[in-house]
C-alpha cells in the first residue's frame, strides 16, 4: 500500500499543467438487467486431424504449438509400396487403352486385303468341287461311277462349301469391324482401369496428411516410425483465429438472451475486456442446475486469447429498467478493471478523477454503470482521460474543436437511445 501511494505520488508531482478534456453528462436510460457469469475460453474449432489410410510414419514436422496454416503439412508416411501399385495400375490402364482404340479403329486394310485372297481362294475351290460333285453324279446314276467315288467327291464338295461359307464369314466380319458390344465392353475395362488408377493416386496423395484448416497443434499424437491405422489421429488442432467463451445462463435471465446481442468479456489473466457477440444458444437446459449453455465469440485475430482462460461475461438478465449510462467512450480500463474519470469543482478550478465502475449492458453509444457510484447529471470525461489519476488532477473543459467552455456545460452531441430519458 505505501509503495503505491510513493507510486501516485510521485506521478501526482511529476504531471505537468491543467489537461484539456471534453464531457458529457452521465443520464438515465433504459437498459436490461444484467448478469455476469464466468466461462471459459475455447477454440472456434477443436479437431483430431486423422489419417484416412494406414501407413508407417516417415516424418512428423508438426509439433506442439506450432501454428499451421491451412493445407500446411503435418504427417507424411511412407509411400514406396503404394507408388509401385500406381505404376503397376498405370500400365495395365495404358493397355486397355490402347486394345480400345485398336478396336474403335477398325480393321485394317491389309486384313481386309488377306480376308478377301482367302474368301477367293475358298471360291475357287468350292467352284472346282462343285463341278466335280455334278459330274461324279451323273457318272454314278449312269452307273459308269463307282459308289466309294461318288461318296468321297460329296464329301470334298461340301467341305469346300463350308470352307468357302468360313471364309465369306470372315471376310464380311472383318470389313464390318469390331461389334458395338465388344468395344463397349473395351471402354469399360477402360473406366474399370481408370477409376483404378484415381483411387490409387488419391490414396497416395493422403500419405501426406495436411491441416483441414489454421490452427495450433496442441497435441501430438504420433511419432516417426509408428504405424497407424487408418482412421487414427495424428494431431489435435485447435483454430483460435476466434474464440468462443461458454457460459451456462440460469433459466430466469435464458428468454433475454438473443443472437448477435453484444457481450463485454473480462479476463482476469490479461487484465482487460473484449467485446464478443452471443453466436450460440442452446435451448436444452442441464436438468441438474437448469442452465443454458450459450457461446459467445470474440475475434481473436491478435492472438491474445487461449483456450482453456478463465473470462466473465455481462449478459442481459431481465426486462429494461432506468438506470444510470455514460457514452462507452467514457470507459477505460486501468489493469483489468472498468473506470471513469469524473468531473468535479475543486479550489482551483475543475479537477477529474478516476472511478472504478462496474457495467453493465450497451444501449447504442451508451453503457449502463451498475455499480451505483455514478449519480445522474454528473460529468465524464470522454476524451483526454490519459492523464487522469484516481486522485483529484486540475483540467479544463473544452468542446470537440478544443475551446474551452464554462464549467457548467458539457458535449451532449452523441446520440440518444429512443429509450433514454432525461433526468
Amino acid at each position: 500500500m505505501i509503495a503505491g501511494a510513493l507510486c501516485w505520488a510521485s506521478i501526482a508531482f511529476a504531471q505537468p499543467g491543467p489537461k484539456n478534456v471534453v464531457v458529457v453528462r452521465a443520464k438515465l436510460i433504459d437498459a436490461p438487467a444484467t448478469i455476469t457469469l464466468v466461462g471459459t475460453v475455447d477454440a472456434i474449432r477443436n479437431s483430431q486431424v486423422s489419417s484416412e489410410i494406414a501407413g508407417l510414419v516417415a516424418s512428423m514436422p508438426a509439433r506442439e504449438g506450432d501454428r499451421i496454416e491451412s493445407g500446411g503439412v503435418i504427417c507424411v508416411l511412407r509411400d514406396e509400396s503404394l507408388r509401385h501399385e500406381v505404376d503397376e495400375a498405370r500400365a495395365n490402364l495404358q493397355a486397355k487403352q490402347a486394345s480400345h482404340a485398336e478396336l474403335v479403329a477398325g480393321s485394317r486394310k491389309e486384313e481386309i486385303v488377306q480376308s478377301l485372297a482367302l474368301l477367293e481362294e475358298a471360291q475357287a475351290d468350292y467352284e472346282r468341287w462343285q463341278h466335280e460333285w455334278t459330274r461324279v453324279t451323273t457318272l454314278y446314276e449312269g452307273h459308269e461311277s463307282n459308289a466309294k467315288e461318288y461318296h468321297e467327291t460329296r464329301a470334298e464338295y461340301l467341305r469346300a462349301k463350308g470352307r468357302m461359307m468360313a471364309a465369306q464369314a470372315n471376310h464380311d466380319m472383318i470389313v464390318a469391324g469390331p461389334r458395338k458390344e465388344v468395344i463397349a465392353r473395351a471402354a469399360h475395362e477402360v473406366s474399370r482401369y481408370r477409376a483404378v488408377v484415381k483411387r490409387l493416386e488419391s490414396d497416395l496423395e493422403k500419405l501426406t496428411i495436411k491441416a483441414p484448416f489454421g490452427g495450433y497443434v496442441v497435441q501430438r499424437l504420433a511419432e516417426v516410425g509408428e504405424w497407424i491405422s487408418a482412421g487414427n489421429p495424428v494431431v489435435a488442432l485447435a483454430d483460435l483465429s476466434s474464440v468462443y467463451v461458454r457460459v451456462d445462463v440460469p433459466e430466469s435471465a435464458f428468454p433475454f438472451q438473443k443472437l448477435g446481442d453484444l457481450v463485454h468479456v473480462k479476463v482476469d489473466a490479461l487484465k482487460r475486456s473484449f467485446e464478443g457477440t452471443i453466436k450460440h444458444i442452446t435451448p436444452q437446459a442441464d436438468r441438474s442446475a437448469r442452465t443454458f449453455p450459450v457461446d459467445i465469440e470474440i475475434d481473436n485475430s491478435d492472438g491474445l486469447l487461449g483456450s482453456g482462460m478463465f473470462a466473465r461475461a455481462v449478459l442481459a438478465a431481465g426486462p429494461k429498467e432506468s438506470i444510470i449510462a455514460v457514452p462507452k467512450d467514457a470507459i477505460i480500463q486501468r489493469n483489468g478493471v472498468d473506470h471513469v474519470a469524473i468531473v468535479h469543482p475543486g479550489k482551483k478550478g475543475m479537477k477529474g478523477m478516476l472511478m472504478g465502475v462496474t457495467v453493465g449492458a450497451e444501449v447504442g453509444d451508451w453503457i449502463a454503470i451498475t455499480s451505483g457510484n455514478v449519480r445522474p447529471d454528473t460529468q465524464v470525461i470522454t476524451r483526454g482521460t490519459e492523464s487522469i489519476m484516481p486522485f483529484p488532477t486540475t483540467v479544463i473543459l473544452v468542446d470537440e474543436k478544443g475551446t474551452p467552455i464554462a464549467a457548467g456545460s458539457d458535449n451532449q452531441h452523441i446520440s440518444h437511445s429512443s429509450t433514454s430519458h432525461t433526468p
